[in-house]
């Protein structure tokens, strides 16, 4: 989940995971780090929570009643008492500007670059011919995350679903659409989050 604080001109976000809840009194969850080192609460602090399952995104405000360091390192927040709910439809695609590598059926590998992304697949450009539609390819790119320092490294099988040449009369250059397959838990989280993080909050990087 996203926990985000309010300490400044606009929220910060934050990674943590929910460990449990007392019904109607408190929360607990897991105390966050930036760059490695906890964060640290005051009692009272305002806090929004956001939480991201499936195509739906659930979001409440709550407050810091205890901050539980070593060894536990988790945070007490109080119960809320109401909760937005928000659907995101699956399709939904972000368009994004990154770098990756595509691993061909031969063994080598060609550069790439992500155009649009969604939680189930993304398109992506080349010079160089990718293969055949149906065909599973290994992908790999840094997927930012919540600051610019922090990138996530991911690489995932995606099968090619549909080639478009765009370099008539000139340079090479193919778009293709791929679907994400087979992809472990941990990865499929990241994207997930990637993508509903910047639905929710930058919407006009809508595709």
């Amino acid at each position: 989940l996203q926990l985000l604080t309010h300490r400044g001109h606009t929220p910060t976000p934050h990674l943590s995971t929910f460990i449990g809840v007392e019904s109607n009194d408190y929360l607990l969850l897991r105390l966050p780090k930036s760059q490695g080192t906890y964060l640290t609460f005051y009692e009272g602090e305002k806090i929004t929570v956001r939480v991201f399952s499936g195509t739906m995104i659930s979001s409440f405000d709550t407050s810091v009643i205890q901050t539980i360091y070593h060894p536990l390192n988790c945070l007490c927040l109080s119960f809320p008492y109401s909760i937005q709910v928000k659907k995101i439809r699956r399709e939904m695609r972000i368009k994004v500007d990154i770098d990756g590598k595509l691993g061909l059926a031969d063994r080598t590998t060609i550069p790439v670059k992500l155009t649009n992304i969604s939680a189930t697949g993304c398109q992506i450009v080349t010079e160089q011919e990718v293969g055949k539609i149906d065909e599973q390819l290994a992908l790999n790119f840094n997927l930012p995350q919540l600051t610019e320092d922090d990138t996530s490294n991911i690489t995932l099988l995606a099968k090619v679903r549909n080639i478009t040449n765009e370099g008539e009369g000139g340079a090479p250059s193919f778009l293709v659409g791929m679907e994400f397959v087979a992809v472990a838990t941990n990865v499929q989280l990241v994207v997930r989050h990637y993508v509903y993080e910047r639905l929710v909050d930058r919407r006009q990087n809508l595709v």
